[in-house]
């Protein structure tokens, strides 16, 4: 298949274009090689020093110094906690590991995939099998990755919980509740729409080829 040749040219639109794109592909390097970098040193940090980084789930009221001044606050609580925890178990921590390897290799492979793209819009390959499928593994890598970090994390939040609870009556301070974020989800379906689309206009580009 030719190469195509929308960013090609000295044109102002194509100019801007192909800015946009070279920052897109700077932006994914750098982006994928900190969270590479930064995040595995820290959970590795964080392993060495029995401090497992944790978000836990709340459910309880804002104390009565929320609001003492002119205004009032009608309704509200707390729905989470970011805390760090040592002590615990090692089948938490090993869970709580996971999770967090999990959702840095995710967002290192989508960092990836996004300088892939770039690199291929740059390169002149707008519709190509290679286009179409970077964006379909993108959006699989969110749906996949979002449903192991998440649930992995749901796990081992749960797990945390009961220890800093131990045997206190009435359920204790943090409740055996769970949230997944929805937004990898949604993300990844949009994106393996978007590969289907890519995809479409492969098959256009090459019928329609020779034909103008």
């Amino acid at each position: 298949m030719p190469q195509t040749d929308q960013l090609a040219g000295k044109g102002a639109v194509v100019v801007v274009g192909r800015i946009v794109v070279w920052a897109f592909f700077v932006f994914a390097c750098v982006a994928g090689l900190f969270t590479l970098v930064f995040g595995l040193t820290g959970a590795i940090t964080s392993l060495a020093a029995d401090s497992t980084p944790l978000i836990l789930a709340l459910d309880h009221a804002l104390p009565a110094a929320a609001d003492r001044g002119s205004a009032t606050i009608v309704s509200g609580g707390y729905d989470s906690a970011s805390i760090v925890v040592s002590g615990l178990d090692s089948g938490t921590v090993v869970l709580a590991t996971l999770a967090r390897i999990a959702g840095i290799l995710t967002q290192a492979a989508i960092a990836a995939s996004v300088a892939l793209l770039a690199w291929r819009l740059l390169r002149g390959y707008t519709f190509r099998r290679s286009l179409s499928l970077t964006t379909a593994f993108t959006g699989a890598l969110l749906l996949i990755g979002g449903l192991v970090s998440g649930g992995v994390g749901m796990l081992a939040s749960w797990m945390a919980a009961d220890q800093l609870n131990g045997h206190s009556t009435g359920g204790g301070f943090w409740p055996m509740i769970g949230t997944v974020d929805g937004a990898p989800f949604g993300i990844g379906i949009c994106l393996l729409l978007v590969g289907l689309a890519f995809e479409y206009g492969e098959r256009l580009q090459r019928d329609t080829e020779g034909l103008v």
